[in-house]
């Protein structure tokens, strides 16, 4: 069976998008879910830089490992090969404009576009993750709903 692919996406794969890789994946495994990878990547990222300093720190506050993380930019192979892109921006859907695989974080999991925290203090960067960890619940459980059907 060949495994679904989901990728978050935002600008610079640094921030947001790991977060929400890191986030999601986590829930998946601890679900038993393994029929489903997940990445991300940005829009303008600089390749293999490390996750923002910050992110990392949200991240361990909410009890999750932050990996060695390496940024990536988005191409049209790794859009075409997803079953599933989810953008943290209604700006950043509208970049990718023409694939049917794309929507925002706030489509599925029925919660606003998640700002970027680039530049702010660690609060910032806590409510971002609160908002993703959010969304990820709720993916989360539209996948585990779906496999029920």
């Amino acid at each position: 069976m060949k495994k679904k692919r989901i990728i978050f996406v935002c600008t610079g794969n640094t921030c947001r998008s790991p977060m929400a890789e890191i986030i999601l994946k986590n829930k998946l495994k601890l679900a038993g879910v393994t029929d489903i990878t997940v990445t991300s990547a940005g829009l303008s990222a600089t390749p293999d830089l490390k996750m923002s300093a910050n992110s990392a720190t949200a991240l361990k506050k909410l009890g999750y490992k932050p990996y060695g993380f390496k940024s990536k930019q988005l191409t049209r192979k790794m859009v075409e090969k997803a079953d599933l892109v989810l953008c943290m921006t209604a700006e950043h859907k509208r970049y990718l404009n023409g694939f049917n695989n794309v929507y925002t974080v706030g489509e599925v999991a029925d919660c606003v576009d998640v700002f970027d925290p680039y530049g702010g203090d660690l609060a910032v960067y806590m409510e971002v993750s609160r908002i993703i960890e959010d969304a990820c619940n709720t993916i989360l459980n539209n996948i585990l709903a779906r496999k029920g059907e």
